[in-house]
Formats: C-alpha cells, sequence, structure tokens
C-alpha cells in the first residue's frame, strides 16, 4: 500500500463524505478552542492540496475549468439548493423522490422521515 505523508494521513480513510461529527466525537472532549481551530486549519490545507491535485490532473487530462465548474455546480445542486455545500440527499422511503433531511415529513407525499 502507498505510504502516507503525515500531513495526507487523511488519504488512509478518504471518503467523499467527511464525517465531521465522527471525528469530533473521537477527539478529546478537553481540547481547547485553539486547538481546534489547528486541527481544522490543518485539515484544510490537507484538502486544498488534495484539490489541487485533482484540479491540475483533470487540466492534463483535458478537462476545462468550465466543465471542473458545471459539476461543482450539479453536485451543489443535488440537495436542492445552491449554497456551496455538499449534504448528502436522501430519498423518501413512500415515494422515493430526494427529500431534505431536515424536514419531519416529505414535501410531496407528506410521508413522515425520520430526521
Amino acid at each position: 500500500m502507498i505510504g502516507f505523508p503525515p500531513f495526507l494521513s487523511g488519504l488512509k480513510n478518504f471518503t467523499s463524505e467527511p464525517d465531521r461529527d465522527t471525528y469530533f466525537d473521537t477527539m478529546s472532549s478537553n481540547l481547547s478552542n485553539n486547538d481546534r481551530i489547528k486541527i481544522l486549519e490543518d485539515k484544510f490545507d490537507s484538502l486544498y492540496l488534495m484539490n489541487l491535485a485533482a484540479l491540475e490532473l483533470l487540466t492534463d487530462l483535458g478537462i476545462s475549468k468550465q466543465q471542473i465548474m458545471d459539476k461543482i455546480e450539479e453536485i451543489d445542486l443535488r440537495d436542492g439548493k445552491k449554497d456551496g455545500k455538499y449534504t448528502k440527499s436522501k430519498n423518501c422511503p413512500s415515494c422515493d423522490r430526494v427529500i431534505n433531511g431536515r424536514r419531519p415529513h416529505c414535501l410531496y407525499c407528506g410521508e413522515k422521515v425520520a430526521i
């Protein structure tokens, strides 16, 4: 297996959806805010580096900046709103339409949904 430098340790368990809650739950609850900020800054720097590498590889493969921006917008809109955030969508168990995970009922059929 490929060895990762310490600053890229996040790649060992890389997923397309970072589980932020689990990440912070596993950390000691007595960390100071400054320690938490440092951890977030390190994580941001690693993610920035990974994204930069991915963008350069895509460009090298002939993918245009516009194609990349279109894909970013497509992914952003999957949850129904253009807000610059990725929110995993889920489907209503009754009508199978994409629903907002923060509402207690499906807006399309009224089915009660677990939040």
